[in-house]
């Protein structure tokens, strides 16, 4: 992982970082970047960072959780922040606003940091700034991401820092992204510091898996039911036969069959039509790729045979779920 960019040293004048605010944008997130820098001042007993709330043409923007938050215009900034943290949220894997792209390119050309938090990894891709970087983004948003931008490297990491752009999963992932620039800007004592006083234990590093061990994710102590669901996530487009995974985990046909039922009272082709249709559905909320790209997307040969088996499992036809997420897009 590329070093974060050296804005200040320790013992310099405060570094000025502007927090953008996304509609829709993520409290725990927010917070989780913002409340380490307030303790690294506090803690020290003078400015370390001083930041301003921004938004595209400020105002008050609400979080996710309807709690506004007072924000300066981007065209009101008299001089660029030292590093920029993007909150997003739900909808920023749809948002766009004419006057973010240019501010991004500016700060990019200008070698400040630009770090973006949760969905905010779409605006980034979206405004060309992900090109020839490696990146993540939150998990469940991981799937409609890489089909959105089949060209970029993208992982799944907590965070990624790739000369002078961070992205990072959301959630309490944003403060190990925090507590990660705090050491290389003030020092690792300082950011072990400002870790216990939040009882955020050890620093996590970035390279740490963004989920739990898929065996505690299921509830099972079965390594071969845990292999064989890796197997189904991980051929999602493309999907195995039932007898090609049993082989992969060593196992018979009729043992699969028996483990799936003991574990889920389902049979695994059964788990593994339900597990696409569930990344279709999320594609189909969090994604503009068409209906029948989503189809390809997850295994079905058409868009027709896709729609029966959705109907199926969800009661309603794919257009109506895209329909149901629009307004708020």
């Amino acid at each position: 992982m590329a070093k974060a960019p050296d804005i200040s040293p320790s013992g310099g004048p405060p570094i000025d970082v502007g927090i953008v605010l996304l509609p829709g944008f993520s409290l725990m997130a927010y917070a989780a970047a913002v409340e380490p820098l307030r303790s690294a001042n506090l803690m020290r007993g003078h400015e370390l960072y001083r930041w301003t709330h921004l938004a595209p043409e400020g105002g008050a923007v609400e979080s996710s959780g309807r709690l506004p938050v007072a924000t300066t215009a981007l065209t009101a900034l008299k001089t660029l922040p030292d590093m920029v943290v993007l909150c997003g949220g739900l909808g920023s894997e749809t948002y766009r606003h004419r006057l973010l792209p240019p501010f991004l390119r500016r700060m990019k050309g200008a070698g400040k940091l630009i770090c973006a938090v949760s969905t905010a990894s779409f605006i980034l891709a979206r405004a060309g700034l992900l090109q020839g970087h490696r990146c993540t983004v939150h998990w469940d948003y991981r799937p409609a991401f890489l089909e959105s931008f089949r060209e970029l490297e993208v992982c799944s990491e907590l965070f990624v820092i790739d000369r002078g752009i961070c992205t990072c999963a959301g959630g309490v992932a944003a403060m190990d992204m925090m507590l990660h620039l705090i050491r290389e800007q003030q020092g690792s004592e300082l950011a072990a510091l400002i870790a216990d006083q939040f009882i955020h234990g050890t620093l996590r590093q970035p390279r740490e898996r963004q989920r739990m061990a898929l065996q505690h994710r299921l509830e099972t102590s079965s390594p071969q039911i845990a292999h064989a669901v890796a197997l189904m996530e991980s051929h999602i487009e493309a999907p195995l036969s039932i007898a090609a995974i049993a082989a992969r985990v060593a196992l018979s046909g009729r043992q699969l069959e028996r483990l799936f039922r003991a574990a889920f009272d389902l049979a695994p082709a059964r788990y593994y039509l339900n597990l696409r249709l569930d990344e279709a559905r999320k594609l189909l909320r969090l994604s503009t790729l068409s209906i029948t790209d989503i189809a390809l997307a997850t295994g079905f040969v058409s868009a027709s045979h896709f729609a029966k088996n959705y109907r199926l499992h969800t009661g309603h036809a794919p257009r109506h779920e895209r329909r149901a997420t629009q307004p708020s897009a």
